[in-house]
């Protein structure tokens, strides 16, 4: 079997967890992937903002598909990673089928006239997959075929620190630029912490350098985001965070960051809410937090009581290896894949 796989961009998280690591794994399954990677990445924002450019990279973005498009009807399916055009109906449906359309957050909230786009779409699709229950609520309005489909980890890449000196205790966060609006939010709590342990501090994965209203530099590590490095930083960590704004949009966070601090072994402080409370309720492998005050208190027992989170730590990744590594997803994929299709 050979599917067609369109991804945005060779850097693009969605791209890589919910497609290209699968590539190798799905091979073994029988299920042979080419992927057909953006010549235009769909969010590109151009430093020269002419309107005669702008409006230039508006039409190129599609006439630059028409060729991947037209090279599917080689293939047995399609696999569609969102949009091809931001927030747009576009050319998804002149795809080989069955058409594969993977979602992992929640696009119909981009812009205006999202939703009315992406249902459009949705209802030219054979199978939604969605990377949680929100995504797949919101899908089943509009399409035949939803199945949800976690993002994976590669348990192997992310794995536990080998033995080694530590240096103090590291809290650390990791993500975009776009996504810091969520670390902000505890702010307070962490620097009630960092204050109150002199030889802790924070470590902030990023695509660009944090800009806190109070925290102190020195007790802040930026360390800049590249796959070389992403996974050494977090298993410095101690415990790993993942706070986010109570809202439609992070409801639909497929959980990626709180999977890799638990595949490093690492406990966990998250918001609960979407997907973050299914898998808080599969194991003790961490604490939740609303209030800065629930954030310092749960700092403070993973601090104290270091026994306790590594236990936490060894627990968040067995519920990885057993449900959320890449091969376990990569065998459902390749069994939904190979279901007859009329």
């Amino acid at each position: 079997m050979r599917i067609a796989a369109f991804t945005a961009s060779k850097s693009y998280a969605s791209a890589r967890f919910r497609v290209r690591q699968f590539i190798p794994v799905l091979r073994e399954h029988g299920v042979n992937v080419h992927e057909f990677i953006a010549p235009i990445y769909k969010h590109l924002v151009p430093a020269w903002q002419h309107p005669l450019f702008l409006r230039t990279i508006r039409y190129a973005r599609p006439l630059s598909l028409i060729p991947q498009v037209a090279a599917s009807h080689a293939y047995s399916a399609s696999w569609i990673q969102r949009e091809f055009i931001w927030s747009q109906d576009s050319l998804e449906r002149f795809t080989v089928r069955p058409r594969y359309f993977d979602v992992d957050d929640a696009i119909w909230l981009d812009r205006a006239g999202a939703a009315d786009n992406i249902a459009r779409l949705a209802g030219r699709m054979d199978v939604i997959i969605a990377g949680n229950q929100t995504i797949a609520r919101w899908f089943r309005q509009y399409a035949r075929d939803v199945r949800i489909v976690h993002t994976a980890v590669d348990a192997q890449r992310f794995s536990p620190a080998p033995p080694r000196a530590r240096r103090g205790y590291t809290l650390v966060w990791t993500g975009q630029m776009v996504t810091l609006r969520h670390l902000y939010l505890i702010e307070d709590a962490l620097e009630r912490f960092l204050n109150a342990h002199s030889d802790a501090e924070l470590v902030v994965v990023c695509d660009s350098a944090p800009r806190f209203k109070r925290l102190q530099a020195d007790r802040v590590r930026f360390v800049s985001w590249s796959p070389e490095v992403e996974v050494a930083a977090i298993q410095d960590g101690d415990i790993g965070l993942m706070p986010l704004v109570d809202d439609e949009h992070s409801r639909a966070k497929c959980s990626f960051k709180m999977l890799q601090f638990m595949a490093c072994e690492i406990p966990v402080v998250v918001t609960p809410i979407g997907l973050n409370t299914e898998i808080l309720e599969m194991g003790r492998i961490g604490y939740t937090a609303r209030s800065n005050d629930d954030w310092f208190e749960a700092f403070e027992r993973l601090y104290a009581d270091a026994e306790a989170a590594k236990e936490m730590g060894r627990e968040g990744r067995r519920i990885v290896l057993g449900r959320f590594g890449h091969d376990v997803i990569g065998a459902q994929l390749s069994a939904l894949f190979k279901e007859p299709r009329p």
